[in-house]
């Protein structure tokens, strides 16, 4: 799989981050543009196919979403994780958008308790970010004659995943997120633990054959953006978006050392920025053991 330069993901995110802490609006970061910014702008052939407006759209509305349901209606987050599930591949479906981070943009706000209209605004403003710049590239491509390659059935074979698998992947969050909230180790269903869930479960997905390098990828990440918070952050007292930066730029290098590239990773490294202070040393067992549950349903239902 060829790659670009990871600099102009990194300095997003350093951005993103940065302005959070400069307007004492730490709502606008989102972790996921991590990972879109990755996926769109750092790998060649994007897992995101489709109309390049969803980049922007679909995260936006998710997050939406999020905030208006929380504001509405604040229920047990034993129903609310589930409805935003439903909601949003409802979103994708309308949409043909194949985005499957924006279920972490509406999931995420119920999860931190994030009314905040600051939170769809920072979403809204750095997908668009990232939205612009994967477009620039691509037609930058179509210039040099190097137009992507096509890929076999298109975005609507990816966007139209059929409702008997929606329905499976819906019981198997219900499931998870049950384990969760009664255990209170609430990010079990971190929420792109959930987005992982989703792409690995896809028929064509490639790295479902590797369940163990992802279940090492998604846990090393969490550990390190864990570590660098707390190191940079809470000992040396430094600015967010330094431990920000280099967290991201620690599951780069692991997505190298294990040529496993796989976007969801970089939002989990990224999350521990955002998560309440006293959650920072459970989160990476919180995260290791959602892995193995969402691996494990994943390898056993969707073959």
């Amino acid at each position: 799989m060829g790659k670009r330069s990871h600099l102009p993901a990194v300095l997003l995110i350093v951005s993103m981050v940065a302005v959070a802490g400069y307007t004492l609006r730490k709502e606008m970061i989102f972790p996921e543009a991590a990972a879109l910014a990755f996926g769109a702008w750092v790998m060649e052939e994007t897992p995101w196919r489709g109309a390049k407006l969803n980049l922007w759209l679909s995260p936006t509305l998710a997050a939406l979403t999020g905030v208006l349901m929380l504001r509405v209606f604040p229920y047990s987050l034993l129903f609310m994780v589930p409805a935003a599930f439903v909601l949003v591949a409802l979103q994708l479906s309308v949409l043909r958008s194949s985005v499957m981070p924006s279920i972490s943009a509406a999931v995420l706000p119920l999860l931190l308790k994030c009314e905040s209209w600051y939170y769809p605004l920072g979403v809204c403003a750095f997908t668009g970010i990232i939205a612009a710049g994967h477009y620039l590239n691509s037609k930058n491509w179509w210039k040099k004659g190097q137009a992507p390659a096509a890929v076999p059935g298109g975005a609507d074979a990816e966007a139209a995943l059929g409702l008997r698998h929606w329905g499976k992947l819906l019981l198997a969050v219900m499931a998870v997120c049950a384990v969760a909230i009664k255990s209170h180790w609430i990010f079990v269903i971190a929420p792109p633990l959930i987005v992982s869930f989703v792409e690995l479960s896809k028929p064509e997905g490639q790295l479902k054959r590797r369940p163990v390098r992802v279940f090492f990828l998604l846990s090393m990440a969490a550990l390190t953006g864990a570590a660098w918070l707390y190191l940079i952050h809470d000992v040396v007292h430094w600015p967010l978006w330094v431990p920000a930066g280099l967290s991201v730029l620690s599951v780069f290098f692991l997505y190298e050392l294990l040529q496993v590239h796989f976007p969801p990773a970089a939002a989990i490294a990224l999350l521990p920025v955002i998560i309440p202070a006293g959650k920072i040393w459970s989160y990476p067992l919180d995260v290791s053991m959602g892995s193995a549950l969402f691996i494990s349903i994943s390898t056993l239902l969707f073959v």
